[in-house]
């Protein structure tokens, strides 16, 4: 009796009028598509650590100091909200046109914050920048999903978690080296013409099925209710976390109403979203596989253990050490080189071994030995710890950069329309607005533990000493916000605050510990499914083949399949 044929491992189609296999490139059209997604992710990466390096100086040119959170705020909230809402729009309107769009918008802010002539209008352009980095983002890594067929997505993934980690070690160097040597405005400048090779790269390189259509089918396809109490109740949660006891006290009504109204609406959202939205901006089919909720929490909660130990390394060696933002950038070059290696050795394992719950599970287990050893650094710490002890943490970011995503879209139903994009842009959606998150609660516990530290240094001190008249007619606050403050105290005095710094540093580090302990925990939750053969894989001239076939299914073939849905999902031999 001879065996059934195994069933071939299929993705779902985008949801357009399109086949999966129909987006795959090979030879030029993809190393152009694959080229461009480097470039235009370099420079999003890149200026969101870049712009940090400049608030100072801004501060001080356009004598508005109080706004400088602005500059942060103003970039990262249409990042983080808009995320969803491209996965829909990338449906209707093509992934073509939205990631042109992102970097013409993108470039647009770029020029506005070089050439801005007061703080408002910088503000302004970063927010700019921000809607078209959302949409460059989010339609990368949908693109470099669908270009390739998934027996060959890891190693297009090592492009994505190696650009990522080399720009957001090189911002600070490349930021501090042009606003010291040039100018802050050539912060900005410098990413137009890389900007400019990627939006003509896409322009000529990248040609995938246009979506089926008229206008008004495409845009009937958008949630825009579900955007907009999605989109609302986000900006003012961080908005609320943002200004939260640095622009204003904790119990002022600007803060609760945003504290308070940002869930409402996004409970709300998710009300309209599962039971009366037509086209929902998250799928219920996603949510209701667990494989994907550990994938998803697993990579997002990593993430943010890594931009938490990026944003407060830089801190530390800025002021622990009085490095400058030049030699900053130098002193985590081994941090960024360390994510680079460990993300390409993990490309090269999962393409030989098509296994991913591995590494997944040893990323996780590595990320809280990492976070464990960031907290034997010291303000005395010797140039080996400020290297040896950051190499584990980069080795369990590197490897879970295409682990996490390759675990959650091998569990993507492969019948709803759509699924295998809307579960890329979950996972970043999340790691996106996790990580601003985490980077917010982080600053807050630096900021109030650190202001407790030192009034309480100062109240120990003898009121005739000289530390203490220096340091009584400072706020702490105010001593934390401007580090540079630090390097005009005597020694005594700068000796007695950086010991202050150095703990309250310690307690973000502790806080990264935590994101990497709930990392752990999800990763061993993740699919044991491995990435199947390129034989297993569902051809295009297979999906033709497939179709034809289920042309001629009779209703009563169909309906004889009861358990159906269980047998769709279980594709990977």
């Amino acid at each position: 009796m001879s065996e059934a044929p195994k069933q071939k491992y299929y993705e779902s189609n985008a949801g357009d009028g399109s086949r999966a296999t129909d987006q795959h490139h090979s030879g030029l059209p993809l190393a152009l598509t694959l080229i461009s997604c480097v470039a235009s992710l370099f420079i999003v990466a890149l200026d969101q650590t870049i712009g940090s390096i400049i608030i100072t100086e801004v501060g001080e040119r356009f004598h508005s100091f109080e706004k400088v959170g602005w500059l942060t705020t103003a970039f990262i909230l249409p990042l983080a909200t808009l995320y969803p809402s491209y996965g829909k729009l990338s449906i209707a309107l093509g992934r073509k046109v939205l990631v042109m769009i992102g970097i013409v918008v993108f470039m647009v802010g770029l020029l506005v914050c070089g050439m801005a002539s007061s703080m408002n209008m910088l503000i302004g352009g970063r927010a700019v920048q921000g809607v078209g980095a959302g949409a460059v983002q989010s339609m990368v890594g949908v693109i470099m999903t669908e270009s390739v067929p998934i027996s060959k997505r890891a190693l297009a993934y090592t492009l994505i978690g190696v650009t990522f980690s080399v720009a957001s070690v090189l911002g600070p160097f490349v930021g501090g080296a042009l606003a010291s040597k040039v100018s802050w405005r050539w912060c900005f400048y410098i990413n137009l013409p890389i900007g400019g090779l990627a939006l003509t790269l896409f322009f000529f390189g990248f040609n995938p099925p246009k979506p089926v259509g008229s206008v008004r089918e495409k845009l009937a396809k958008i949630d825009y209710v579900g955007t907009f109490f999605l989109t609302a109740g986000l900006v003012l949660f961080l908005l609320g976390l943002s200004f939260g006891g640095v622009e204003f006290p904790w119990k002022s009504a600007a803060v609760i109403c945003c504290l308070v109204l940002g869930p409402v609406l996004m409970a709300i959202f998710m009300v309209w979203n599962f039971r009366f939205a037509k086209n929902p901006i998250i799928l219920t089919e996603l949510l209701v596989i667990p494989q994907i909720i550990a994938a998803c929490i697993s990579a997002s909660f990593n993430f943010a253990f890594f931009m938490v130990y990026i944003v407060f390394l830089s801190i530390y060696f800025q002021v622990i050490f009085n490095a400058s933002a030049y030699q900053s950038g130098i002193d985590m070059l081994p941090l960024v080189i360390v994510v680079s290696v460990s993300s390409m050795l993990n490309g090269v394992y999962i393409k030989f071994t098509r296994d991913v719950k591995s590494t997944m599970v040893f990323s996780g287990i590595l990320a809280p030995i990492g976070g464990g050893l960031l907290l034997l650094l010291s303000d005395h710490s010797p140039v080996r710890d400020r290297i040896g002890l950051l190499i584990i943490s980069g080795f369990s970011v590197g490897l879970q950069f295409q682990s996490s995503m390759l675990a959650a879209q091998l569990m993507a139903p492969p019948d709803v329309e759509g699924s295998l994009i809307l579960v890329t842009i979950l996972l970043n959606f999340l790691k996106s607005t996790l990580s601003t998150i985490a980077i917010s609660v982080a600053q807050l516990l630096f900021q109030n533990t650190g202001a407790t530290y030192l009034a309480d240094t100062i109240n120990s001190l003898d009121p005739s000493s000289l530390d203490y008249q220096i340091l009584s007619k400072i706020p702490p606050k105010a001593i934390l916000s401007s580090p540079r403050l630090i390097n005009l105290f005597p020694p005594s005095t700068r000796q007695l605050v950086i010991r202050q710094f150095m703990r309250a540093l310690k307690n973000t580090f502790y806080f990264g510990l935590g994101l990497a302990c709930v990392s752990f925990v999800a990763s061993v939750f993740c699919t044991n499914r491995r990435i199947p053969k390129d034989e297993d894989v569902l051809k295009k001239e297979d999906h033709e083949k497939k179709e034809m076939e289920d042309e001629r299914m009779t209703p009563e073939t169909v309906d004889t399949s009861k358990d159906s849905e269980t047998s769709q999902h279980d594709r990977v031999i």
